[in-house]
């Protein structure tokens, strides 16, 4: 008994009963037992009270006016599924206790109060209340341990991303490197070539104005490219449309250099077609599966070199194949590919998050991308789910 008169003053009982002397009677007994009781003086009483403090324990009579015992039962149930309820009446009243089981009751308590059962109920109720307190104990556990793994994955994520962009503003460093090498070295040429003339008197109107407007065609290339990197960086919004000519072309603004230099042919071959989508992490996209073409002809030693890029549109779908013919990938790694860290290029500083961040580009924007082998090469296939005309 002690140790049930323990566990109980822990508890905040709501006490309902309208009858004034039966309720000051059962009040004296049961303060033997809480600590703290919430009295109400019928049904509609006892539910407000309910719904304003943190009630443990129910226990309540049937017949009250304004709303009985069997009702408020029901609508706090509603509330709390695992809130112990017990009804308190008398032995003429023992029908209805079958249907207050029905509706989720706990049991019942025979007027007038007898120690022994009113303890088998006071036990009854503890079990209870120590289960529902474990189980929201371990709730609160698996939810927190849930969180830490999602806020894990997530920062895991981020870094991931923040890898990739370094890379990719990497790769697009040497490519303004080797963008402009070329055009700075024809004005630094022309400059050195109107300094000699100047010297030595060579030069005519015309000379000059040619000179002029090469050196403003050069200086206007590397405006042009200057853009195009400064927008490959900035964000952009998710929603903007993406004309796939125009942002081939931008592309190959990009890449050209680097293509010419590895004598790489880029073919462009669809219609009109545009979408909605980020359009720089999609132009990322695109500039990772050339790369990987280009590592893959310098690696293989091939010579004819062609990336195929084409696209369709049909049933609500765009489908976009890049092709290439740079000797396939081998069947024992081609499902592992897209897998986060997964490099066949530790030779060259392969990081492994290229093609996993495209997938995840892909996924992000209502995509697929899939791999399969070609003859003497490889396809990727960008499968958007939405398009725009």
């Amino acid at each position: 008994m002690n140790d049930i008169i323990k566990e109980t003053k822990q508890l905040k009982l709501l006490y309902v009963e309208d009858n004034d002397e039966t309720r000051e009677i059962t009040l004296s007994i049961l303060k033997s037992f809480f600590k703290n009781i919430i009295s109400a003086l019928d049904g509609k009483d006892g539910l407000e009270k309910f719904k304003t403090n943190d009630i443990d324990i129910v226990i309540c009579d049937i017949n009250m006016p304004n709303m009985n015992g069997l009702d408020m039962s029901k609508e706090i149930l509603k509330i709390d599924q695992s809130i112990p309820i017990f009804i308190v009446s008398a032995y003429n009243e023992i029908d209805l206790f079958a249907d207050a089981i029905k509706i989720g009751i706990e049991g019942y308590i025979v007027k007038p109060l007898e120690m022994k059962q009113f303890l088998q109920v006071l036990s009854k109720c503890i079990e209870k209340i120590k289960l529902k307190k474990e189980n929201l104990e371990y709730k609160i556990s698996l939810e927190h341990k849930v969180q830490l793994q999602v806020d894990q994955l997530l920062h895991k994520d981020k870094l991931l991303l923040q890898n990739s962009k370094m890379a990719a503003m990497g790769e697009m460093l040497d490519i303004i490197a080797h963008q402009w090498k070329q055009p700075l070295n024809t004005i630094s040429m022309k400059a050195d070539l109107a300094s000699i003339n100047i010297r030595e008197k060579n030069y005519n109107d015309q000379d000059i104005l040619d000179c002029s407007e090469d050196v403003k065609y050069q200086v206007s290339y590397l405006l042009n490219t200057l853009d195009e990197f400064r927008s490959f960086f900035r964000p952009t919004k998710f929603d903007e449309t993406v004309e796939l000519k125009k942002l081939f072309s931008s592309i190959y603004l990009l890449l050209k250099d680097s293509l010419i230099q590895n004598e790489i042919e880029l073919i462009v071959d669809f219609d009109d077609i545009a979408f909605k989508a980020n359009v720089n992490e999609f132009k990322h996209l695109f500039i990772n599966l050339i790369n990987n073409s280009k590592d893959a002809f310098i690696k293989n030693g091939i010579k004819n070199r062609k990336i195929i890029v084409r696209a369709t549109r049909s049933f609500g779908n765009i489908k976009i194949f890049v092709d290439d013919n740079a000797g396939g990938i081998s069947s024992s790694i081609i499902d592992n590919i897209f897998q986060q860290n997964f490099t066949t290029k530790e030779d060259i500083g392969g990081t492994g998050i290229g093609l996993y961040m495209c997938r995840l580009i892909a996924n992000k924007h209502n995509a697929d991308l899939d791999v399969i082998k070609i003859d003497n090469g490889t396809r990727f296939i960008i499968n958007i789910k939405e398009y725009i005309q």
